[in-house]
C-alpha cells in the first residue's frame, strides 16, 4: 500500500535504517532483493501518481540509491520512454548486476534531453558531505531543467539525518522515501523534498 506523508508521519534515521537492513540481511534477504523491491515500487508510485507514456529520465549515481534507479528504469520501461544517465559507473556488486539487466532494454545517454519526469537515484542516505565533480554539476544541471523532479529516497545534497542541504540540491517535486521518511527528509521542508511518497521495500 502507497501513503502519503499526511497520513503516516514516521521518521527513521540512518542508523536504523542501517539496522533494520541488517536484520534483513540475517534473514537471509538479499541487497539485490531489497533493491528489486525498492525500484519496482517506485516505478509503481510513480505511474500511479504521474501517469504512463511519459519520457523520463534517470540519473543514476555510483551506489545502491543508483541500483534503485536503473530497476526503477527497467520497469519503468514498459509504459513509458525511458532513458538512462550513468552521471557515475557503478560502484556496488548489486547496482553492477542491476546495470547489466536494463542496459540493453533502456538505452543509456550522454547528452542531456528534456523530460516529463526527471528521476534522481545519484547519492541515497549514507551520502555525507558536500556535493563534487560530476555529481554537482549534474546538479545544477537538473535544477535548470523542466520536467517533474523526482527523487528517490531523498534529494541528492541532502543529508538524512540533520537535514542540512548542499547548496545546490535537487530541488524536487516530489521524493519517495523508501520503508520510512528519513529525518533529515522531514527537516528539510517541502521546498526542498516536494510531495513525500512512502514506498515498502520488503524491510
Amino acid at each position: 500500500m502507497f501513503v502519503t506523508i499526511r497520513e503516516f508521519m514516521d521518521f527513521i534515521s540512518v542508523q536504523e535504517m542501517r539496522k533494520l537492513e541488517e536484520k534483513a540481511f540475517a534473514r537471509g534477504v538479499s541487497i539485490l532483493e531489497l533493491m528489486e523491491e525498492a525500484g519496482k515500487n517506485c516505478a509503481m508510485i510513480i505511474e500511479s501518481k504521474l501517469g504512463t507514456g511519459k519520457k523520463i529520465i534517470v540519473f543514476t549515481g555510483p551506489g545502491n540509491n543508483g541500483g534503485d534507479g536503473l530497476v526503477a528504469a527497467r520497469y519503468l520501461r514498459q509504459k513509458n520512454q525511458v532513458k538512462i544517465i550513468l552521471v557515475k559507473d557503478p560502484k556496488t556488486d548489486a547496482s553492477r548486476k542491476n546495470l547489466e539487466q536494463v542496459k540493453n532494454s533502456v538505452g543509456l545517454i550522454a547528452q542531456i534531453e528534456e523530460a516529463d519526469i526527471i528521476i534522481d537515484a545519484m547519492l541515497g542516505f549514507g551520502a555525507r558531505g558536500a556535493l563534487r565533480g560530476e555529481i554537482k554539476d549534474t546538479c545544477k544541471m537538473i535544477n535548470k531543467m523542466k520536467g517533474f523532479k523526482v527523487a528517490i529516497d531523498m534529494p541528492t545534497g541532502l543529508d538524512a539525518d540533520s537535514g542540512e542541504v548542499d547548496p545546490d540540491v535537487i530541488i524536487s517535486d516530489a521524493t519517495i522515501c523508501l520503508h520510512k521518511c528519513k529525518v533529515g527528509v522531514a527537516k528539510a521542508g517541502k521546498e526542498i523534498v516536494g510531495e513525500l511518497w512512502i514506498v515498502p521495500i520488503g524491510l
